[in-house]
């Protein structure tokens, strides 16, 4: 996020924590005023016109951890309603109770999030990568759960902050072929059992995912799998699968110390010979010159496009 937007941020209006049995239903602001969610405990759905039955065609699948903005892009660009429904657990399991936390923020001012799109989703996967983000939920958390005026007043104070470090994470992960599906996201509601996939793979990138494997937990065929797949995102399961990774690798080149041993690991890959290959098969770059040059730029680093299939 460039410096300018971010002195444009929006002022955070209110705050409020819900919290309720299974199945409890919320109605969430599609962007009139602009919100921001936060799944704390419980599975969700958001569901657009209040279609938050297990087949609908609008539902996105939340779980804990996950955070969503809504209507911080353009005017109108967005559906007019949303629905946050607890999902009831499992047969047999034992019941949980479901709470999100809500923050609603004034427009931005001079269309400065204008270039966002109206729904934003991170996965918790990506907030916990995010220690900024993650350490403000949790004073969040701790200030709502406390009554007294002057914890209300801290809540209040940590809204611009929250809304800051999400558009950071946002921006950080959304590269690639992830920004790609939170696009596709926005654009029209996921394909839920495409969703699933997407969710296992962005959550556990590193596991020797197949095809066959990302079919039977999304309870598709390999070929329905595939077929959904390229027509929600465009590239198949794999070539994203693998995109996913060249990702999350760059992110650990350019801001960790790990070797390159430890980084090909948390990818997914068994050597370091393997992952560097892969990696400059996809950036044109090996990944120790990649580090050199993001960390003597000085910037927040950008991974090439993709120049040769996984």
């Amino acid at each position: 996020m460039a410096d300018e937007t971010e002195r444009q941020l929006p002022r955070g209006v209110a705050v409020s924590r819900h919290h309720g049995p299974p199945g409890v239903v919320w109605r969430a602001s599609a962007g009139d005023p602009p919100s921001l969610h936060v799944v704390v405990q419980g599975a969700f759905r958001l569901a657009q016109d209040g279609a938050c039955t297990l087949d609908g065609a609008c539902a996105l699948e939340l779980d804990a951890g996950d955070l969503v903005l809504l209507g911080f892009g353009a005017r109108g660009a967005g559906p007019g309603e949303q629905r946050l429904c607890c999902v009831a657990p499992p047969t047999g399991a034992a019941p949980a109770a479901a709470e999100v936390i809500s923050a609603t923020y004034a427009a931005a001012p001079g269309g400065a999030l204008a270039s966002l799109a109206p729904l934003v989703h991170l996965p918790a996967g990506e907030v916990r990568r995010a220690p900024g983000l993650s350490a403000v939920v949790g004073l969040l958390r701790a200030a709502l759960a406390d009554p007294s005026p002057g914890q209300a007043a801290l809540a209040r104070s940590l809204l611009e902050p929250l809304l800051a470090y999400a558009l950071h994470c946002h921006e950080r992960a959304g590269e690639a072929g992830a920004a790609r599906a939170r696009g596709r996201c926005v654009a029209r509601a996921f394909d839920r059992r495409v969703a699933r996939a997407l969710r296992l793979m962005q959550e556990r990138p590193a596991e020797r995912w197949t095809l066959e494997a990302l079919a039977k937990a999304a309870g598709l065929s390999r070929a329905a799998l595939a077929r959904r797949f390229l027509a929600e995102l465009g590239v198949p399961p794999l070539r994203y699968l693998a995109e996913l990774r060249m990702q999350r690798a760059a992110e650990l080149l350019a801001e960790g110390d790990g070797s390159l041993a430890s980084v090909a690991a948390e990818v997914g890959y068994d050597s370091e010979f393997a992952f560097s290959r892969a990696f400059k098969r996809h950036t044109g770059e090996a990944p120790g010159a990649f580090r050199r040059r993001s960390r003597s730029e000085g910037a927040a680093f950008r991974l090439p496009p993709v120049r040769a299939a996984a």
